[in-house]
């Protein structure tokens, strides 16, 4: 037996090794850019939401009355529960 017949079994496990090695670095990697397309979503539909709730259409129209509605609510609301609870 030559020197190289007794060195193929090691080579052959380190190819297998490498290729196992690069498949999960590609997987990490796809990994991290999924992650980081998720962040890109979530930041454009906020930013999306916040220029239509700015602006002079309808759905700014719809959250601006959504926004008054709330703050009425909320300075109502202790006033219903003391004629509610305390009256």
């Amino acid at each position: 037996m030559t020197h190289m017949e007794n060195l193929q079994p090691n080579l052959d496990e380190q190819a297998r090794q490498d290729a196992r090695y690069n498949a999960a670095l590609t997987s990490i990697n796809r990994a991290k850019m999924e992650r980081e397309r998720q962040g890109y979503i979530v930041m454009s539909a906020a930013m999306n939401y916040g220029e239509g709730a700015l602006g002079d259409g309808r759905f700014g129209k719809v959250s601006h009355a959504a926004k008054l509605f709330m703050i009425a609510f909320t300075c109502a609301l202790p006033v219903v529960f003391v004629w509610a609870y305390l009256l």
